[in-house]
C-alpha cells in the first residue's frame, strides 16, 4: 500500500478520514496526482471512499491537472459500482476540460446514474452535472430539462428539491413544467441510418470554414464557439493531418420535428448508454442526429430499435 493509500485507509466509510490533507498535499504537488488516482482501484471501500473525495477537492482548485484522466474517469473510474465513488466522479466531470465527444459520454453516464442508481446522492449528483454540462453546450440543454421533469415527477423529496433548485440557471419556471407534465406522449420515432462514415474535425476558432468542406454533401455541420471551430462532414473531405475524430456513422430521426416535444435526445441517449455505445448528437432546424462509431453500428441499431423504428 502506498504512502498516499495508508493516509485513507484511517477510520471509516462514516469519515472523511485523512481526505482532507491528502488533496492538500496533491493540489501543492501534482506529482502525487497519479498515486491518488491508483488508489481509486483498491480493493478497500474506505481507501476508493476517500480518494474519491480528495479527488473531488483537486478539481475545485486544479481541474485542468485532471484533464489527462479524463478518458479513465469515463470509463474505469465510472465502472466501480461504488456510491461514494460515483457521486465524486459526478462532480468532477463538468470541471473538466471536455471536448465534444467526452462531453457527450459524460451526459449518457450521468443519464444512465440518473436512472438507474439506487443511491439518491448518486441521483441528485448525475442531475445536476448533467445540468452543469449543459451549461456550456445547448446540445444537452434537452436531456438536462428532460431529467428535471422526471425528478419533479419522481416523488423523490431530495431529487424534487435538487431540480427546484436548478429551475432558475436553466430558465425553466414551473409554468413550463405544468404544461410539459400534462403534454401528451411525443409520436412515435423513425430513424435512417445515413450512408458513408463521417468525421468530427476540430479547428482553431479564427480560421474561417476550412476549404475542403463540400456544401453539396449529403451532411456538413460546422459550429463555432469562442474555443473551437467543429466540423462534421464525410471522413474522406477531411485532410490526414487535421485533428480529427473519424469513422462515424449518423443515425437521424425523420422529421421535421415540432419545437414544442421534448425528451427525443434523452431517450436515444438512455437507449444507447444501456448498451454502453457511445455518441456524439447534433440537433438541426428540422431533427435530431446521433452519430455512432462505425463498428458500433449493429449493437446501435439494436439498442435504438427498442425506442424507435430504424431504417437503413
Amino acid at each position: 500500500m502506498g504512502d498516499l493509500a495508508a493516509r485513507l485507509a484511517k477510520e471509516d466509510r462514516r469519515t472523511t478520514g485523512d481526505a482532507p490533507s491528502v488533496a492538500d498535499a496533491v493540489t501543492a504537488d501534482p506529482a502525487l496526482l497519479p498515486e491518488l488516482v491508483e488508489c481509486l482501484f483498491v480493493p478497500s471501500p474506505g481507501v476508493r471512499m476517500r480518494a474519491a473525495d480528495a479527488l473531488e477537492r483537486v478539481s475545485r482548485v486544479r481541474p485542468r491537472d485532471l484533464d489527462a484522466y479524463t478518458d479513465r474517469l469515463l470509463t474505469e473510474v465510472a465502472a466501480i459500482d461504488q456510491a461514494e465513488v460515483r457521486w465524486h466522479v459526478a462532480q468532477i466531470l463538468p470541471r473538466l476540460a471536455l471536448d465534444d465527444i467526452q462531453r457527450w459520454r459524460a451526459a449518457a453516464l450521468m443519464a444512465q446514474w440518473f436512472g438507474r442508481a439506487e443511491s439518491r446522492i448518486v441521483r441528485t449528483s448525475a442531475l445536476q452535472a448533467m445540468v452543469d454540462l449543459a451549461e456550456n453546450d445547448a446540445g444537452l440543454r434537452e436531456l438536462a430539462a428532460e431529467m428535471m421533469r422526471s425528478a419533479l415527477r419522481s416523488g423523490v423529496p431530495s431529487l424534487a428539491a435538487r431540480a427546484r433548485r436548478i429551475l432558475n440557471p436553466l430558465q425553466v419556471d414551473e409554468a413550463m413544467m405544468a404544461a410539459v407534465t400534462a403534454a401528451p406522449e411525443p409520436p412515435p420515432l423513425v430513424l435512417t441510418l445515413m450512408d458513408g462514415t463521417l468525421a468530427v474535425a476540430r479547428l482553431d476558432p479564427g480560421e474561417g470554414v476550412p476549404a475542403w468542406v463540400d456544401w453539396t454533401d449529403p451532411f456538413v455541420s460546422v459550429t463555432r464557439t469562442a474555443a473551437e471551430l467543429s466540423v462534421v462532414c464525410a471522413d474522406a473531405r477531411v485532410p490526414e493531418d487535421a485533428k480529427a475524430e473519424r469513422g462515424w456513422r449518423a443515425f437521424t430521426v425523420e422529421g421535421p420535428l415540432d419545437f414544442a416535444l421534448t425528451g427525443i435526445l434523452a431517450r436515444l441517449a438512455g437507449a444507447l448508454s444501456d448498451a454502453n455505445i457511445p455518441l456524439f448528437a447534433l440537433s438541426t432546424y428540422d431533427t435530431d442526429c446521433v452519430l455512432v462509431r462505425a463498428g458500433d453500428v449493429e449493437r446501435a441499431a439494436d439498442a435504438l430499435g427498442t425506442v424507435a423504428a430504424v431504417r437503413r
